[in-house]
């Protein structure tokens, strides 16, 4: 019996040892994110569905930041989001 659980043992050492040999433990190279497409927005406003980042808005925007952009317009107007009622912030970059 001992006999069988040394080789048992020893196979199951050997197999882990190979299990560990075999990755590529360095992880892949950093890809850029993907360059995100500038939308339109009118003077007026508009609801945008689906939302949007701010990083595709125009600069000058006036936006709805509630981590997506739901709402945007080309100008201030009176600084309230028609949807929600929170106050726009101007995009700037």
């Amino acid at each position: 019996m001992t006999r069988v659980a040394t080789v048992a043992f020893t196979l199951l050492l050997t197999l882990v040892a190979l299990g560990c040999q075999s990755g590529n433990t360095e992880p892949p190279p950093a890809t850029p994110p993907a360059a995100t497409a500038k939308i339109e927005v009118p003077a007026e406003g508009k609801k945008l569905d689906p939302p949007v980042t701010a990083d595709q808005l125009p600069d000058g925007a006036w936006y709805c930041d509630m981590g997506t952009v739901h709402y945007a317009r080309g100008e201030k107007g009176d600084g309230k989001c028609p949807v929600c009622g929170m106050m726009l912030k101007e995009h700037t970059h």
